[in-house]
């Protein structure tokens, strides 16, 4: 069975490492206690293991860098023990002098770990001058079927989400951090869209209320969904499942790779299958007018 839990979650300043894991574990043993096989955490969650407040974010970046191997193993050890796959949001992670990428990790419980570093970068994120966009996509071949990851941002480009698809992807994982309700919109209508074009599942993950760790503080909103088709055995606006915005929670449902094979055969539409034997046909032709 796949049952995903995705996380509302407050990032906090806490005061040392051994609360951040006290936190994690916690949250681990409440998506266990829901028969969550999969755990979604939220994009920029990694951040809190600083465990204090940064005048800058390059300070703040800096200062993840020693901890990452010991973040690495927690959570390697933490899904093995579980049983449970852990993506664990994302983390800036260093790759050369000055520059870092916004890295997704996932955590199997067989003890490996890959990641996906997020492909397209926000005004903001551009406007930092520090971090710099992936260049890969990666599949995650898991024992629940194939999972794709797409940070955030990632989902609002339906070629990104597509790609992943055609490689044989039933389940997105988007890890976000919104910081207005158009931000948070802006997120869950285009994944609402992907999983339509798709036939697929996405499961959104969302950092909530405030977060002080470096600058000024942030207002985030977050309101996690798990999303799927809008047809044949599916709900009828796609939302299979959605807390309430802005509240410490995990959203919790089961999704089925036999209910997306039968509707991308059987359903009203075939979104997944007209999408490669018909739009890359069409002949473009200017006419003047």
């Amino acid at each position: 069975m796949i049952r995903v839990s995705c996380c509302q979650y407050q990032i906090e300043q806490l005061p040392n490492w051994e609360s951040y894991v006290l936190k994690i574990k916690k949250l681990v043993t409440d998506a266990k206690n829901e028969g969550a096989t999969i755990l979604v955490m939220p994009e920029y969650a990694g951040t809190e293991i600083a465990c204090k407040k940064f005048n800058i974010d390059d300070e703040l970046y800096s200062a993840l860098q020693p901890l990452i191997p010991k973040y690495i193993d927690f959570y390697r050890k933490l899904a093995q023990i579980n049983q449970i796959y852990i993506q664990a949001g994302t983390i800036i992670e260093k790759t050369k002098l000055n520059k870092f990428v916004n890295r997704a990790y996932m955590f199997s419980p067989n003890g490996s770990y890959e990641y996906q570093d997020k492909l397209q970068l926000t005004e903001y994120e551009k406007s930092t001058t520090l971090l710099e966009r992936g260049c890969q996509q990666k599949i995650f071949k898991t024992s629940l079927g194939s999972i794709g990851i797409a940070v955030c941002y990632d989902s609002e480009f339906p070629e990104i989400i597509r790609s992943l698809v055609k490689q044989g992807a039933s389940i997105i994982l988007v890890p976000s951090y919104t910081t207005t309700l158009a931000g948070l919109n802006r997120v869950f209508l285009s994944c609402r869209a992907r999983a339509i074009e798709n036939q697929c599942y996405i499961a959104i993950s969302y950092v909530i209320n405030k977060v002080d760790l470096s600058g000024g503080p942030d207002n985030t909103y977050g309101q996690a969904a798990i999303l799927g088709p809008v047809d044949t055995g599916f709900p009828d606006d796609g939302i299979i499942a959605q807390g309430k915005i802005n509240q410490s929670m995990l959203v919790t449902e089961n999704l089925s790779l036999a209910a997306l094979d039968l509707v991308r055969k059987e359903g009203q539409v075939h979104n997944f299958e007209d999408s490669f034997t018909q739009i890359n046909e069409h002949e473009m032709r200017f006419v003047p007018f």
